[in-house]
C-alpha cells in the first residue's frame, strides 16, 4: 500500500513541473547543439530563457510551442517570414520578460497568450505580426521601441518613468485601457497608438494627450457574412476628417483601396460606419483603415483579419462591354492549381484560351467581334461558367 500512495506521489508531481531549456550561443533555434544539454525548447511545459548577449533565430518552416520566454541581458530573438512561435497557447497562456537591451525581430508570426513584461529596454522591429493576449506591463524606467504593427488584446499598463517611442510606420492597437505612472511618455506620430478603452495616467505623462495618443477611433471590425464581409467601425470624435479609406489585402504587406467613405469633417459625438466587401476571398483576408484629413494628413491603423468559409465562385466583368477594353475575371479565392480559362461565343467557336494562376485575370476582347461569349473556367478543385456581351 505504501508503494502505491508513494508512485501516486511521484507521477502527481510529474504533471504539476516545469522543464527548463536554456539558448546558450548565437544561432539557429533548431539547432540541438545551441541549447543546454541539445534540448530544444519546443513544448508548452517548458520555459525558455536566451542567455546574456545571445541571439536565437526560428527560421522560415519552422514553429514552435513554448512555456514563458526569458531575455537575457543584451539577448535577441528573430523570426523568419513563415516561422512561428506561440508562447503559451489558449489553454496555458504563458509570458515573455525582457531584460536590459532586448530585441525582438518578427517577420514571421508570434503570438504570446500571456503577458509582454518589459523589465528595462524592448526593442520590437515587426513586420509581421505580434499579438500580445495578456497585457503589457512595464517596469519602472522601461522602455519599448516599435516598428511595425503590435496588437494588444489586453491592457497596456506602465509604472513611473516608462517610455514608448512608435517610428517608421509603426504602430500599437490596445483592444483595453491604458493606465500609466508619473512620467510616462509616448513618441510617435498621429493614428500610431490606439485604444479600444479609457486612458488614464499620472502626473507629467503624455500618454493621454489627443495629439499623440487619437482616441477617436473606437474600434474597426471586419465580420464574416455567407456571401459577404462587413466593415464597421466607430469614432468619438473627428476633427477636419475628409474621408475614410478601406483597404484590403490577401498577405497582411500589400494593400489595395477597395473604397472610400466620407468622414464627419468635425464632429464630438459618435459616429458609426458600415460598409461592405461584396467579393470576398475564399480564407484569410486582411482589412486595414486609412483616415486623411482635409488637409491632406492621413493615418493608417492597424490592421484586422478574417477567416472566409463561403462557397468558391467566379465573376466577370463588365458584363456589358465594347470592343477594346478589358474584361476582368475574377475568383473569389487563389486556386491551388492554375485553371483553363476557355471564351466561346454561342456557335461555340474557340475564341480564347487561357490559364489562371491566380485570382484575376484582364482579357483583351480587341479581336472580338460584336455578340455573347460564354466564359468557362475549369481545375480539379473548381468548374464554373459565366457570360458577357460585347457591343459596337
Amino acid at each position: 500500500m505504501k508503494k502505491l500512495v508513494f508512485l501516486f506521489i511521484l507521477l502527481g508531481s510529474g504533471l504539476c513541473s516545469f522543464g527548463q531549456a536554456t539558448f546558450t550561443t548565437t544561432g539557429n533555434w533548431e539547432t540541438a547543439g545551441n541549447w543546454s544539454g541539445s534540448n530544444i525548447g519546443d513544448v508548452v511545459t517548458e520555459n525558455v530563457t536566451i542567455n546574456n548577449n545571445r541571439s536565437a533565430l526560428i527560421n522560415n518552416g519552422s514553429s514552435y510551442t513554448i512555456g514563458n520566454l526569458d531575455f537575457g541581458n543584451t539577448s535577441a530573438l528573430t523570426i523568419n517570414t513563415t516561422g512561428t512561435l506561440n508562447v503559451g497557447n489558449s489553454s496555458n497562456p504563458r509570458d515573455v520578460t525582457a531584460n536590459n537591451s532586448a530585441t525582438l525581430t518578427v517577420t514571421g508570426t508570434m503570438i504570446i497568450w500571456g503577458d509582454l513584461i518589459v523589465n528595462n529596454n524592448l526593442v520590437l522591429n515587426i513586420s509581421g505580426t505580434l499579438i500580445v493576449k495578456g497585457n503589457v506591463q512595464m517596469n519602472n524606467g522601461a522602455s519599448i521601441s516599435v516598428t511595425g504593427s503590435v496588437d494588444i488584446d489586453g491592457d497596456f499598463i506602465g509604472n513611473n518613468n516608462t517610455t514608448v517611442s512608435i517610428s517608421g510606420g509603426g504602430s500599437i492597437n490596445v483592444d483595453g485601457d491604458i493606465n500609466m505612472g508619473n512620467n510616462s511618455n509616448l513618441t510617435g506620430p498621429p493614428g500610431s497608438f490606439t485604444v479600444g478603452g479609457g486612458c488614464t495616467q499620472g502626473v507629467g505623462s503624455s500618454f493621454c494627450n489627443s495629439s499623440t495618443l487619437p482616441v477617436e477611433l473606437l474600434f474597426f471590425n471586419a465580420t464574416p457574412a455567407v456571401n459577404q464581409i462587413k466593415l464597421t467601425w466607430a469614432t468619438a470624435s473627428e476633427l477636419n476628417s475628409d474621408f475614410f479609406e478601406v483597404q484590403k489585402s490577401n498577405n497582411g504587406l500589400d494593400y489595395e483601396g477597395l473604397f472610400q467613405i466620407n468622414g464627419a469633417g468635425n464632429s464630438q459625438i459618435r459616429i458609426d460606419y458600415e460598409a461592405y466587401d461584396e467579393k470576398p476571398q475564399i480564407g484569410r483576408t486582411y482589412y486595414r483603415l486609412r483616415q486623411v484629413d482635409v488637409d491632406g494628413k492621413e493615418a493608417i491603423y492597424p490592421a484586422t483579419f478574417v477567416e472566409f468559409t463561403g462557397l468558391r465562385s467566379f465573376s466577370t466583368y463588365p458584363t456589358q462591354i465594347s470592343q477594346g477594353r478589358k474584361l476582368t475575371i475574377e475568383l473569389n479565392f487563389t486556386p491551388q492549381v492554375p485553371l483553363e480559362v476557355v471564351i466561346h461565343d454561342t456557335s461555340g467557336r474557340l475564341v480564347e484560351r487561357l490559364s489562371l494562376a491566380g485570382s484575376k485575370l484582364t482579357v483583351d476582347n480587341s479581336n472580338f467581334g460584336s455578340g455573347l461569349y460564354l466564359v468557362r473556367v475549369a481545375s480539379p478543385e473548381f468548374i464554373g461558367t459565366s457570360k458577357f456581351l460585347v457591343i459596337d
